[in-house]
């Protein structure tokens, strides 16, 4: 409807009505010809706008009668206007929303959504009724705007932070189902990855994460499929165990060797722990790399070690001792020490491979003896003939490796399998033998092969190396039909386009391992860029090529962690093969051995650490001691003596170049040590214990300070012993630190951490005095006496009153210890002593007894004399001000019910004279100073403590 027309409909009630024949039409055309002629006065002014007209129309609506029918001066106007108004009421009617028809006007409304905001709280009176003030709609969209952005902003921060807290509970809680299942369900870690479908991701939280103390349980070896028994999991428990047991034995002999400052062949000791291992039968192979790395003495004085002029000779007894190679490994790596080291660790893997071909020749020679013709007793270049003619007589292998013969033999192969068997002399021998049969076109090849073999380094000099490559350009590089073994030869020898490493007779692995091991030299001088090749090289070029290339699908871990070794990466190599949950117990045992042999670079982080931590300059830390912790946490409890040879094993990096490193290391042992001691409480076993007497017993701690890295009884005392006690002491357990602070030698500390316990203890009632002695007490007496039971001078306390009273008495007889106890401390103790003794006497209806024992503590105003009341409430708030007493509300009560109780027997005495109304006038005077004292500590004591003073008061 047209603004104008509904005006003059609302204006009806003060107007003529236009005629019934005008129109709409006619209508707008009269008003669009008011704006088209000139002002004149004669014609009337507009004195109000369209919106005061509306508000006033509304208003002379609302003051006028209702019609009683709905159909208002709009509807006749329509209707007059020739509208079917019957028709439009209908169709009105009919829709979804349609609004009971009404006969007051009704204001012109603007969706809020799309016109203008809503205004926040009370914003004035314009808003509510100035629809065309502009200024104020636009202050008010624009506070809008902003309390609208803040209101977006809080809601992202509230969801993120709720997703994130989230994530933390999630995340958290799959934690802890992990260390329940494993600690209580005994869930092994292949059934764990299952159920998270993450076993990286668990093994790396769990580890070191979880506090030592959770677990009760020794190895959980029947336990499997969520808590379900199988006799497969049953099997393989028993197997771990049976190999963790000897595992234990090993670690045991090489603490021992230690103490006695003994060599000893760990890696070949641990080796003989894994032999037979049908599910990993590489297993013992990876402990004999090891050896052969660590140079391990039986290695060199056996056949495994055949003696070439190309080797450095080793005395036949010379010993590998413990961290011998700690100071070049973790030294600088440009150093000559460090050059050396890589060296001798690459001829040890290079002479592993050697041997371990060896073996593979004889293996092949006893399967097919026939093809071999191998008879007597044959020496290695026969054994190798016989292998040559065996791997090579099929047409498929002569395609292949196309080996030429040269006076009637396979002479390039021979040599290449002599060189590869480690017999550099033999090999240097047969070509000797057929030089004059050798083509002309190899003639500087044998002089070149005895130069390059009979070399430390393997060096040749520049003339002869320049005439081999021209050589090796002109007949061997681009030629097919090559013999491969002769390509082998001339690129070990000559060390030529060490950008090919491979050959094509390297079809294994560990052939291809050897020939990288042979072509790397550490010794740079003189050597140009493209020649340069050492270990470090090597290692790169494996970590290039990745785990998935030797390790498919994760079925292979050890050939990849052996490839790991040869390159001496071992923290990569030790946290590889503890990401397989079926190898975590091997792992640990590898980081043993490698720390022994100080080829191990421990983090220089805490235990929170992650367990491999790679610096910007590529070298690795293994977070050893998390690893022995993770360890150890199953059975540290039921076998605190195996879980302590383990912890022993973390000081071993206390030497560290670095001191700061060697120091935490040294830290870190000591509280393992320290945890372990407080979760299995054997203190008189592994610490030792003072006697009554004051003899001592050894524990076994103390016999292996030397382990620890501890020069002294003192420094054992005080980092071992004392440090245990102030632990334990901050975990509450105040019973457990008396004991070893006694033996730690801190005697104040004890009466100190005794005043502690017994000032608790005030308020608790003796279980003793119970009217009803049942099964339940008395099994209650026995937790206390076993909570208590300590060992040594304080054997035999069955409660904190009787283990008090041995240490005042044990303390009082000895002159030296009392000594070391301050004044303030032993005073507080006898004062405690006699006030538990009078809160006893009182559950034992002695109220006569305890009230004299109060009275003895010269704490409380029983002398009748209220001058003395400000006296006795300075020695009370001197006690209650001491750390070691919470509250001492029970004994003024205790002092009122005792002056009560025996008032209450005087009256009810049949006996009536003068000294029992003299003694009852006696009790309420104390009564009343005992009111009047606590009045002075008013914000000392409890709220009901005075209630029921002033309640006992009445009956006096």
């Amino acid at each position: 409807m047209n603004t104008s027309t509904r005006s003059s409909g609302l204006a009806g009630s003060t107007s003529a009505r236009p005629p019934a024949t005008s129109t709409l039409s006619s209508l707008l055309a009269q008003a669009n010809s008011l704006n088209e002629v000139d002002y004149d006065s004669e014609l009337p002014q507009i004195r109000f706008g369209i919106d005061d007209i509306e508000r006033m129309s509304e208003a002379v609506a609302g003051r006028g009668k209702k019609s009683k029918n709905e159909r208002g001066e709009g509807f006749n106007l329509l209707s007059n206007l020739g509208v079917n108004t019957s028709q439009l009421t209908h169709n009105i009617s009919q829709l979804p929303n349609a609004a009971e028809p009404s006969a007051r006007p009704r204001r012109r409304r603007q969706p809020p959504q799309q016109s203008r905001l809503e205004p926040l709280g009370d914003m004035g009176p314009s808003y509510a009724i100035g629809d065309g003030d502009i200024g104020a709609w636009g202050r008010n969209w624009h506070e809008m705007v902003i309390l609208g952005g803040i209101e977006v902003q809080r809601q992202r921060t509230i969801n993120s932070f709720q997703k994130q807290f989230q994530q933390r509970i999630l995340q958290n809680w799959e934690l802890e189902k992990a260390r329940v299942l494993q600690d209580e369900l005994g869930v092994t870690d292949e059934e764990i990855a299952g159920i998270t479908g993450s076993a990286n991701g668990l093994t790396g939280s769990t580890l070191g994460r979880s506090a030592l103390g959770a677990s009760t349980r020794r190895f959980p070896m029947a336990q499997s499929q969520l808590g379900k028994s199988t006799s497969e999991s049953k099997e393989g428990g028993l197997v771990m165990h049976t190999k963790m047991v000897r595992y234990e034995r090993v670690i045991g002999d090489l603490n021992q060797r230690r103490l006695r400052k003994e060599p000893f062949e760990l890696c070949q000791a641990l080796e003989e722990t894994v032999k037979g291992d049908s599910k990993h039968p590489l297993l013992p192979a990876s402990y004999h790399i090891l050896a052969h790395l660590t140079h391990e003495p039986s290695l060199r004085d056996t056949a495994d070690y055949a003696s070439t002029s190309s080797e450095p000779h080793h005395a036949p007894g010379e010993p590998v001792q413990e961290r011998q190679y700690a100071t070049a490994y973790l030294g600088d790596q440009r150093s000559n020490h460090a050059t050396l080291l890589r060296g001798r660790l690459t001829m040890g893997g290079r002479r592993f491979l050697e041997r371990d071909f060896e073996r593979h020749v004889e293996e092949t020679i006893a399967k097919n003896p026939k093809e071999a013709a191998l008879g007597g007793i044959p020496g290695i270049k026969n054994k190798i003939r016989a292998f040559v003619d065996v791997t090579l007589k099929s047409k498929e292998a002569k395609d292949a490796y196309r080996p030429e013969t040269v006076n009637g033999s396979l002479l390039w192969a021979q040599i290449y399998y002599l060189v590869r068997c480690g017999y550099i002399d033999e090999a240097l021998t047969l070509i000797a033998e057929n030089q004059q049969h050798i083509s002309r076109d190899d003639w500087s090849f044998p002089g070149a092969f005895k130069s390059a073999l009979s070399s430390s380094e393997r060096r040749l000099p520049k003339s002869q190396r320049d005439q081999l490559y021209n050589d090796f350009n002109a007949h061997i590089r681009n030629n097919p039909n090559v013999d491969q073994f002769k390509y082998a030869l001339y690129k070990l020898v000559g060390r030529f386009e060490l950008n090919r490493k491979t050959v094509k007779v390297a079809a294994t692995t560990e052939d291809w391992m050897w020939i990288q091991l042979s072509l790397v030299r550490e010794n740079k001088d003189g050597d140009s860029p493209q020649e340069q090749y050492d270990l470090i090289d090597l290692g790169k070029l494996i970590l290039k090529y990745g785990n998935d290339k030797f390790d498919s699908n994760g079925t292979k871990p050890l050939a990849w962690f052996n490839l790991l070794l040869f390159t001496a990466q071992f923290e990569k190599a030790v946290a590889y093969l503890y990401s397989k949950p079926q190898l975590k117990t091997d792992a640990v045992h590898f980081a043993v051995a490698l720390s022994y042999y100080g080829l191990l670079r421990v983090s220089p982080k805490g235990e929170e650490a992650e367990l491999l931590i790679t610096d910007d300059s590529d070298i690795s830390n293994l977070n050893f001691p998390r690893l022995i912790k993770q360890y150890i946490t199953p059975f540290f409890k039921l076998e605190p003596q195996t879980a302590l040879q383990y912890a022993y094993l973390v000081a071993l990096s206390s030497d560290s170049p670095n001191p700061a490193i060697g120091q935490k290391q040294k830290q870190l042992c000591l509280e393992l040590v320290r945890d372990i001691v407080l979760a299995s409480r054997s203190w008189s076993r592994l610490l030792g214990s003072v006697r009554a007497d004051g003899s001592k017993e050894t524990g076994v701690i103390e016999r292996d300070l030397n382990l620890l890295k501890l020069s002294d009884e003192q420094d054992y005392l005080r980092q071992v012993v004392l440090s245990a006690a102030e632990q334990s002491s901050l975990d509450s357990s105040l019973t457990d630190s008396i004991e070893l602070y006694h033996l730690a030698g801190a005697y104040d500390k004890v009466v100190e951490t005794v005043n502690k316990s017994l000032g608790h203890s005030l308020g608790q009632s003796h279980p003793s005095s119970s009217s009803t002695s049942t099964s339940t007490s008395t099994q209650q007496i026995q937790s206390n006496a076993q909570s208590i039971g300590l060992s040594g001078a304080f054997g035999g306390a069955n409660d904190i009153f009787g283990l008090a009273q041995r240490v005042h008495d044990v303390y009082e007889r000895d002159f030296a210890k009392r000594t070391r106890v301050s004044k303030l401390h032993w005073d507080t103790l006898e004062v405690l002593l006699k006030l538990k003794l009078g809160l006893r006497q009182f559950e034992e209806d002695r109220p006569d007894l305890a009230l004299e024992t109060f009275k003895s503590t010269q704490l409380l105003p029983l002398d009748n004399d209220p001058q003395s009341i400000s006296r006795y409430a300075q020695n009370f708030k001197d006690i209650l001000d001491q750390p070691v007493i919470s509250n001492l509300d029970e004994v003024i009560v205790t002092t009122m019910k005792c002056l009560h109780l025996l008032s209450q027997q005087l009256k009810s005495s049949p006996y009536g004279d003068h000294s029992r109304i003299t003694q009852l006038n006696i009790y309420k005077h104390q009564s009343q100073c005992l009111i009047q004292f606590a009045s002075t500590l008013r914000l000392r004591l409890g709220a009901d403590v005075y209630r029921q003073l002033s309640s006992m008061s009445a009956f006096f």
